[in-house]
């Protein structure tokens, strides 16, 4: 009797069971198994949060100690874990400039632009970036688009102008710096960058007649006093122009630019030997910069 009646109730269990393992199954494969999958993806690309901090605090380290390359690497980390971090593209946009990547230190800030809470704080090394690469259609493009984000910005205005004015755009320069004159008189930048533009149109006078407001508001602004010295120059009056320049070298001695006007003079002053130690200083100064590099090889040619 017991028997018989185990064995009936042996023989549901297996019915019942096979069908209740086949959806345990059947769910862990549609539901679980993906999600597991999705985990373990996420986990070989990302760097935990609490990683992230330890990994982020190293490579400031790394920079600070002026170790770019081990910097680089560690933020590069944190920028494929994280691509939209703007915090990890400004470092790594800040290393790709100490290192001399421009072409680089552009391209991360172009994603900065999109991504960060304010877009504009990369304005100003971006069109730096590609001002160093000579890349002027660049630059006035990023200019352009950094401007609309806040038209009355001063600086922004600037940069414009400048990207205008170095793409030999000078009609437009000068709009957009006569722009900056009006909202803020005393940015001194502007009024320079206007002179400069009247320069170069060869309307000597109204570049003076900035210059001289210019340096009325401030003795030592050194770019009014570089320009007064090239408009001098211009004039054939060396000597007051090497007066503006020792002056502008007393208060700013690394600012290259001086050496370079200094160079020239020295050049049509037939003193190569002078024009080849002031191009030297320059270079000593912008070993990157092209038109020093120029000028110092076509000396050391003629030499």
């Amino acid at each position: 009797m017991i028997n018989k009646s185990s064995n009936k109730l042996k023989k549901p269990i297996l019915p019942v069971i096979l069908p209740l393992g086949l959806l345990l199954v059947f769910y862990w494969v549609i539901f679980l198994l993906p999600n597991t999958l999705i985990v373990g993806q996420s986990d070989s690309l990302a760097i935990s949060p609490e990683k992230s901090r330890e990994v982020l605090t190293l490579s400031r380290s790394y920079l600070a100690q002026e170790k770019y390359l081990e910097a680089l690497e560690l933020t590069q980390q944190l920028h494929n874990a994280y691509p939209n971090n703007h915090i990890y593209l400004d470092q790594l946009a800040t290393i790709h400039k100490k290192l001399n990547q421009y072409q680089e230190q552009a391209e991360t800030l172009e994603k900065f632009l999109k991504v960060a809470p304010l877009p504009s704080e990369a304005c100003a090394e971006l069109q730096e970036a590609y001002r160093r690469q000579n890349k002027f259609k660049k630059m006035v493009d990023a200019c352009e688009r950094c401007l609309a984000l806040e038209p009355r910005n001063g600086d922004l205005i600037f940069y414009l102008g400048h990207a205008y004015e170095l793409a030999q755009q000078y009609d437009k320069a000068k709009e957009t710096y006569l722009k900056g004159v009006s909202l803020d008189p005393n940015y001194l930048d502007q009024s320079v960058g206007l002179a400069r533009v009247y320069f170069f149109q060869n309307n000597i006078k109204q570049a003076e007649i900035l210059l001289i407001d210019v340096l009325e508001k401030n003795p030592k602004f050194v770019d009014g006093l570089l320009l007064m010295a090239m408009i001098e120059n211009r004039k054939n009056n060396n000597s007051q122009a090497k007066e503006y320049l020792e002056k502008g070298l007393s208060i700013t001695p690394n600012y290259p630019d001086f050496y370079l006007i200094l160079g020239n003079i020295a050049e049509e002053e037939k003193d190569v030997s002078l024009a080849i130690k002031y191009y030297d200083q320059a270079l000593k100064i912008d070993p990157n910069n092209k038109e020093f590099q120029n000028k110092r090889q076509k000396l050391s040619t003629k030499n």
